[in-house]
């Protein structure tokens, strides 16, 4: 049996999917087909047999009958023999010939009927039986032919009736054993429908079971190597590209499975080349961050104990973004792969070192003390800060390095490198060569994210307050106005001044919500003022540089000042000369259109910036407002007051109104005045306060 099963299954195997699904469907139709061939064959003939039954059962039927009714017309008429009237005799005779005739037909029906046998036999005695009627009557009519009437009627009472007698018990012998003869025939037929109605059912069993074990090996073929492709599909969707599904057919799954085999080894290596990819940079060839830290964590895991120190360095190239503006990417590409290569040089097979991503790159080295690690990166920006001929034109490449110490900021080197990088940072805002991490600033860095966590629900909360800080008319000594200041009272760390939040609000960009803030504040102030008949006041609020870069700035001062129906002439923005300066889009277009509302414009901290007297006859503004620096000792040194006094000649010369700030005892104060300043704050007239507080104050100065 198994030696069977080889060559059956290596058949399958190599036979196509539909190739096995068509000789099995073919096979059970062919089974099914000889079935119903062999049921219509088989009762065609048991048809045929039962046919034939019953008309050999009809014909002998009908030919007893026919003799029982010729037998008793004979009968009838050989009484009429014995009738004196001649003439009666005459027309009998004719009539008993005719019965005989038909008696005659009768037998010889039967005859072609039944078959040779017993039952032949029966017919044979049946014609003895009719040969001696026949003969008892031969010798009746012999009689009444010599008128011995006496002796026929004796003859016709004794013989002829006993041998008519005969031949129809003879013939009702023979109609019972036909009979039985056809009961008996019927049951054998009974029997072989019996006979072939199982062997019918049986042969449909086997078809059945034919079926089912072919449906069940073709399945199996099918289904089998279908398992062992599922099972190494998810083998492979989880990654593991080296498996291989077993290929034992040349059938349709055999195809597939040798092409998920081809898509594993496929994917496999496409893979492994992505995540080579993934861990180099293409520039420069040097590793990315995600492997820069694993390197550096393998370095500093393998340092020996004794020599369990070092010092990560991140380097930045300076003015990376304009190369690429003004020369071209591949300006940017030539630097970069350039500090690549020096990189290379100076840290192989000493240190881990990579590129993060745009201009900046990172080195770990191992050190025998921390304060090497200032040398190792003064080398390193020595080594990597070079001349780049590029296309004709020489190109300066200049680098920012932050330093962190290992163990010291760091236990790890993704968390060393942020240290790093903070650093480097803080090297560019302070514009240094190199710059080492500093805790301290970390925390204060820390400080500030939670500040401008807090600041959002400050403004929502209404936890600022608008301080104000009056200006006095220095010909008159009437107070004109006061500059509105913010401050915050945070409910845990208490009062905070604006040198505490206000810088990285402008950082941060919310300092656009402090600026409304304050404006609706200030116009609210203004508005309770005018209701209460009080004096007409100015309030002055600064503006940052992102307020100048805000186009919507003037429309929604504009409703404001509608909505609670203030004088813009009330209002007077201030902006720093630095701010004007470092706004990215030119400013003029926001101050011109908040000018054509109605609102004063003043300029902060004059002096400090770096405008030109070109571009501030240009400006909109109104006033004119000299910083603190200008004013402080200027009593004690002649050239102080020659310069404030031109810095006043040239706002007066532009038609604007000057004011001094910072005046903080009587003797600047007589110097401003001496100067011809207009008006004057400072905290020799009044320190900043709360708006009750201020009130209070305005009125005492009445």
């Amino acid at each position: 049996m198994n030696a069977l099963k080889a060559p059956v299954r290596s058949l399958s195997r190599r036979l196509r999917i539909r190739t096995r699904l068509g000789l099995a469907f073919g096979l059970m139709l062919g089974l099914l087909l000889a079935l119903a061939a062999l049921s219509v064959y088989r009762l065609s003939a048991l048809s045929d047999a039962l046919n034939h039954i019953v008309d050999d059962q009809a014909v002998i039927r009908d030919s007893v009958n026919e003799i029982n009714r010729n037998a008793e017309a004979v009968a009838r008429k050989l009484l009429v023999l014995m009738s004196p009237d001649a003439e009666l005799r005459l027309a009998a005779s004719p009539e008993i010939s005719s019965a005989n005739n038909r008696l005659d037909d009768a037998m010889q029906r039967l005859a072609l009927v039944l078959p040779p046998g017993p039952r032949s036999e029966r017919l044979a005695e049946v014609r003895q039986r009719l040969a001696d009627y026949r003969a008892s009557y031969v010798d009746v009519r012999k009689l009444i032919e010599h008128d011995d009437f006496h002796a026929a009627r004796s003859r016709l009472g004794g013989d002829v009736e006993s041998a008519l007698s005969l031949f129809v018990g003879a013939i009702h012998q023979l109609a019972s054993s036909e009979e039985r003869a056809g009961t008996a025939q019927a049951r054998v037929l009974r029997d072989r429908i019996d006979a072939d109605r199982t062997g019918v059912l049986a042969l449909c069993i086997a078809a059945l079971l034919a079926g089912a074990l072919l449906a069940v090996g073709v399945t199996r073929s099918i289904v089998k190597p279908l398992k062992r492709a599922e099972d190494g599909a998810e083998l492979i969707a989880q990654g593991q590209y080296g498996h291989r599904i077993e290929v034992d057919s040349a059938d349709e799954l055999g195809h597939m499975a040798s092409a998920m085999n081809t898509m594993a080894a496929a994917v496999g290596e496409r893979e492994a080349e992505l995540r080579r990819l993934a861990d180099v940079d293409l520039l420069t060839g040097l590793p990315q961050r995600a492997r820069f830290i694993a390197d550096g964590d393998r370095l500093l895991a393998s340092l020996p104990p004794d020599e369990r120190l070092a010092v990560l360095i991140c380097i930045d190239v300076d003015r990376l973004k304009a190369v690429n503006a003004v020369l071209g990417f591949d300006a940017g590409d030539a630097l970069l792969r350039g500090a690549a290569t020096k990189l290379r040089v100076l840290f192989e097979g000493a240190a881990a070192y990579g590129r993060l991503a745009g201009g900046t790159f990172a080195a770990l080295a191992p050190v025998l003390r921390l304060d090497h690690g200032i040398a190792l990166a003064t080398q390193l920006r020595e080594e990597v800060e070079h001349k780049l001929s590029w296309q004709g034109q020489s190109l300066d490449l200049s680098v920012s390095l932050g330093v962190a110490h290992w163990p010291e900021h760091a236990a790890d080197t993704e968390a060393l490198l942020r240290r790093a990088e903070q650093a480097m940072f803080e090297a560019k805002r302070l514009r240094q060569a190199v710059a080492v991490f500093n805790p301290g600033a970390e925390a204060v860095r820390a400080l500030h994210l939670s500040l401008l966590s807090d600041l959002a629900t400050a403004i929502q909360q209404d936890q600022l307050c608008q301080f104000l800080q009056p200006k006095r008319d220095l010909r008159t000594g009437r107070i004109t106005g006061a500059e509105a200041l913010v401050r915050w009272q945070h409910p845990q760390r208490g009062w905070l001044p604006p040198g505490d939040f206000i810088p990285f609000a402008e950082r941060s960009g919310r300092i656009r919500q402090i600026t409304d803030w304050m404006l609706a504040r200030a116009v609210r102030t203004l508005a309770t003022w005018a209701a209460e008949g009080r004096e007409p006041l100015s309030i002055a609020v600064n503006i940052s540089t992102l307020d100048l870069q805000d186009q919507t700035l003037p429309a929604r001062l504009a409703s404001l000042l509608a909505e609670y129906h203030v004088d813009p002439s009330r209002l007077q923005l201030e902006v720093t000369e630095t701010g004007l300066m470092a706004s990215g889009n030119d400013p003029i277009a926001v101050l011109r259109a908040l000018k054509s509302w109605g609102v004063k414009l003043a300029i902060d901290d004059f002096g400090t910036g770096q405008s030109s007297l070109a571009y501030l006859q240009h400006l909109p503004v109104d006033e004119l407002k000299i910083d603190r620096s200008f004013v402080q000792d200027v009593d004690r040194d002649p050239r102080r007051q020659a310069l404030l006094k031109s810095i006043v000649g040239v706002g007066h010369g532009l038609g604007l109104t000057v004011t001094v700030e910072g005046v903080e005892n009587t003797a600047e104060l007589a110097c401003t005045t001496a100067c011809g300043c207009d008006l004057m704050q400072g905290f020799l007239l009044a320190r900043p306060m709360d708006l009750p507080d201020f009130e209070t104050w305005l009125g005492r100065a009445s």
